[in-house]
């Protein structure tokens, strides 16, 4: 979570810009239907961002195009523009032991020699 106030209280926020959860198989509903609802209504925030864990997909939703969904791979690049931050998706799961992680990089070795 990003919020960008000056905040006196320490463990409890109400003005986020944006929040990035990352997914389990455990906390993918509640996440991806009531969390996302709830944030949504907050009115400072910009993006929520969703992270698969198991597979690389990076999923932004922004307040501005009605919290529509775009989403990312491996060779995009995001831009969380409520912090005004670009990070390529490869870097996001940089140290992420997943399928997806181990092909893309085994390519990148391949290309590399």
């Amino acid at each position: 979570m990003v919020v960008c106030e000056d905040n006196t209280q320490d463990h409890y926020v109400d003005s986020p810009v944006i929040i990035v959860e990352v997914l389990s198989k455990s906390t993918r509903r509640m996440d991806e239907t009531v969390k996302k609802q709830a944030y949504q209504n907050i009115p400072s925030m910009q993006e929520y961002v969703l992270i698969e864990q198991d597979f690389v997909d990076v999923e932004v939703c922004r307040s501005r195009v009605g919290w529509a969904s775009s989403h990312y791979f491996l060779g995009d690049t995001v831009l969380f523009e409520a912090i005004g931050l670009s990070m390529g998706v490869a870097d996001i799961y940089e140290r992420v032991k997943n399928e997806d992680m181990q092909v893309f990089l085994a390519n990148k070795e391949a290309i590399s020699h």
